[in-house]
């Protein structure tokens, strides 16, 4: 009887473990780097540095975003994002960039895969799906297709295509653009309530 209820215990807690481990946001990896790793791990400090000459801040520069020089087979651009005062250079959020030179039926189509990946890591996470103007272009002639991801242990991961509008494109220069995103609890609450406020 004992031996018994022992291993119904011992099965439902590596059943919990499982699944909890499969709705954690740090599972989630772009080229291998996850949230919550050290930076360090993937680039040296030197090569951090030189990274950060040409480096992005957030508000009051309590993160920096720096453009990883790590290969990709699969991504064009790597985005990394750290607070600068971090001497372990933890990973706050991550994205992978694709340009899909007016080819936006191609980006969504890839969009959609990843979404298909992303569902079957975080399977107890809610999932809001939108296409609509983009918010930069004040024309709304230019659309983007999000889909975000919410686990409930916390962070998120978004998949996003964006349609630019020849205009934006003529201006700026901007391509269609497939954006794969991962970020912490604590950063999705920076950018959420303080960082364009």
């Amino acid at each position: 009887m004992y031996l018994k209820a022992f291993l119904t215990i011992m099965i439902l807690t590596f059943t919990l473990q499982s699944w909890t481990k499969a709705d954690d946001i740090s599972d989630f990896q772009i080229e291998g780097m996850s949230i919550g790793d050290k930076l360090l791990d993937f680039m040296s400090i030197n090569e951090i540095k030189k990274a950060e000459e040409n480096s992005t801040y957030y508000k009051d520069k309590r993160y920096i975003v720096i453009f990883s020089n790590k290969s990709s087979e699969k991504y064009q651009q790597i985005e990394v994002t750290y607070k600068p005062n971090d001497k372990n250079f933890l990973i706050h959020n991550l994205v992978g960039r694709i340009t899909y030179p007016d080819n936006y039926k191609k980006c969504k189509k890839d969009k959609s895969d990843i979404v298909l990946e992303i569902k079957g890591l975080l399977k107890n996470a809610e999932m809001f799906e939108r296409e609509s103007p983009h918010a930069t272009d004040k024309s709304n002639e230019s659309i983007v297709d999000q889909t975000d991801f919410y686990p409930k242990s916390g962070g998120f991961a978004r998949a996003s295509c964006t349609d630019w509008s020849e205009k934006m494109f003529t201006k700026n220069g901007w391509e269609d653009t497939l954006k794969v995103m991962v970020g912490s609890e604590e950063f999705l609450n920076f950018v959420t309530y303080e960082a364009y406020n």
